[in-house]
């Protein structure tokens, strides 16, 4: 079974049309088609719309469908164990590298003895990725311009 038809088994178990989940939940009633029909979705949707059906984040309905749902976005079949010991593998990476680089975040910090305000700058820039793209083209210009 897929995310679609375990969420469309659930509308219709309680009983609930497209129409009748979409005013639930205050969206067009195209959001539910979506969720069934596997046209891509934010989690984030299919999550407000569990829980309008009355299914919290952690009940098991609606962590079946997270898990299916990453499955079918990922292509990686999470319930054979091979697969999910990869993906656990992967995570482990992934927080290993994030750990190293708030450390060495940290000590730039203590080293620059950034301020505040510096450190906010940071932040906001790596919220927003593009600013650092807008940043590194105006760097680039004036190095260009005094032939650095």
């Amino acid at each position: 079974m897929n995310y679609t038809q375990l969420f469309r088994n659930i509308r219709e178990s309680k009983g609930l049309t497209h129409d009748g989940l979409a005013k639930l939940v205050g969206c067009h009633r195209n959001t539910v088609i979506n969720v069934e029909s596997g046209r891509p979705v934010k989690f984030k949707t299919i999550a407000e719309l569990m829980a309008k059906m009355g299914y919290n984040t952690n009940s098991p309905e609606t962590k079946s469908i997270a898990l299916l749902w990453l499955e079918a976005i990922s292509g990686i079949n999470l319930t054979q164990a091979e697969s999910a010991s990869e993906a656990h593998e992967r995570i482990a990476q992934y927080r290993a590298s994030e750990k190293e680089a708030v450390r060495l975040l940290g000590e730039l910090i203590m080293r620059e003895h950034l301020t505040v305000t510096q450190i906010r700058t940071l932040y906001y820039a790596v919220e927003k990725p593009e600013v650092i793209s807008i940043l590194e083209n105006i760097r680039r210009l004036q190095s260009d311009d005094t032939g650095e």
